[in-house]
């Protein structure tokens, strides 16, 4: 089965805060973390079920490298990718996003 992708508006924002802060570090760590991004997100597609729902009907994928989890919901045929979420922020914060 072939799945739909659709990242939320937060979600894009949250990569985009995220590239920000990592090429300030490290011209080209940037362009790391939207590859290793984009390498979860392909196994996420592949195999959405394979990640285990962490809040409600949430699931997590941990990216690899860095810091930084997916969370995303499976609705049909489609991935729903709510949060690209900082391992060491506020859980809360999480918590209001996906419920």
């Amino acid at each position: 089965m072939s799945f739909a992708l659709d990242v939320s508006e937060l979600a894009e924002a949250d990569l985009a805060d995220a590239k920000d802060w990592y090429r300030k570090i490290r011209p080209g760590l940037d362009d790391q973390l939207v590859l290793c991004v984009e390498d979860t997100i392909n196994r996420i597609l592949e195999n959405p079920t394979a990640y285990a729902i962490v809040l409600r009907d949430a699931r997590r994928a941990l990216v690899r490298r860095f810091p930084y989890a997916i969370f995303y919901r499976v609705r049909g045929d489609c991935v729903q990718v709510e949060a690209v979420f900082h391992g060491r922020k506020d859980p809360a914060r999480l918590h209001d996003r996906i419920t």
